[in-house]
């Protein structure tokens, strides 16, 4: 099995220009800002979603990622991709953040499941589960819903795919389970993560039975922003002041367009493969799209959020 060091050495391939195409007027924070002075040290963690393609993107975006030397990593969704050749996990994952997975100190990586983790070939719930052997099931006794406490940030980690008696229960958990912390951890920034994104401008559209409308009321329970994966473009919609962010792509070879045509609250929609850096104070949350670009990368867009 090849490591990713080794599918590092891939034929590179040319990568398109990256394009962002914005809903509105509007003038982006800084690229690179940083945090305000403070007294706590800043926790950084990374987010992906997609990575499943052991392609030379893959690779690419790991490297990044594991430039930034973050406390975890957590994905939105789609570990594997079934790519022929692509063994779910074990090539998928493991040849990529497997350091994250195993770290002697504990697991770094806490992934969310996505509709390719459930249905691809050698995937499946068993399969994800033997690899991810390490997930609670103190929520869910089959592990696919969760939550994890990562420094000054708190993870809620749903299952987009779940049938749908059991994405009530997860409403209802989620609900009592933000409550709670927002109780308890009133300078702890709370970030719900799932699969397909709630609103979004991506070619599969928005889900709507975890929107709003269906009775999710991330900002009234204690939310501070949802991200979410599954459409293979980065998207920023904002909905009555909250952050709907679809995280981006793991992976070169599945990136999408940004569509001529954004959804009402679509403020930045971004091309390529990439990942999220969350860096974080009791303070401040700040996240910024991450693209790999000649050995380094560049952000083509920050969220700020302030308390």
């Amino acid at each position: 099995m090849p490591s990713r060091a080794r599918r590092a050495l891939l034929p590179l391939v040319l990568v398109a220009a990256l394009a962002g195409c914005a809903a509105a007027a509007e003038t982006l924070p800084t690229p690179g800002a940083t945090l305000p002075a403070s007294p706590v040290a800043p926790t950084t963690l990374a987010v992906v979603t997609d990575v499943g393609n052991c392609d030379e993107g893959s690779a690419r975006v790991a490297d990044m990622v594991d430039g930034w030397a973050p406390e975890a990593i957590v994905t939105a969704g789609d570990n594997t991709q079934g790519t022929e050749g692509c063994t779910p996990y074990t090539d998928s994952v493991d040849d990529y953040y497997g350091e994250y997975v195993r770290d002697p100190a504990g697991p770094r990586f806490w992934p969310a499941l996505g509709n390719h983790d459930h249905e691809n070939k050698g995937a499946g719930l068993a399969a994800y589960l033997a690899y991810f052997d390490y997930l609670s099931a103190d929520d869910d006794p089959q592990r696919r819903w969760y939550d994890q406490q990562l420094g000054p940030v708190h993870v809620f980690v749903l299952d987009s795919e779940a049938s749908e008696a059991d994405l009530a229960a997860q409403r209802t958990w989620l609900r009592g389970a933000l409550a709670t912390a927002r109780s308890a951890e009133p300078r702890t920034w709370n970030v719900v993560v799932f699969h397909r994104p709630a609103h979004s401008s991506g070619s599969h559209g928005p889900f709507e039975p975890m929107s709003e409308a269906a009775g999710w009321d991330y900002r009234g329970w204690g939310a501070d922003i949802v991200l979410a994966g599954h459409q293979h473009l980065y998207e920023d919609v904002v909905v009555d002041g909250l952050h709907h962010v679809t995280a981006g792509v793991g992976a070169s070879e599945i990136a999408r367009p940004c569509p001529d045509t954004l959804v009402d609250g679509s403020r930045r929609c971004v091309d390529g493969p990439g990942a999220l850096r969350l860096t974080s104070t009791p303070a401040t949350l700040l996240l910024e799209y991450h693209q790999p670009v000649d050995g380094g990368s560049t952000v083509a867009d920050v969220i700020t959020l302030t308390r």
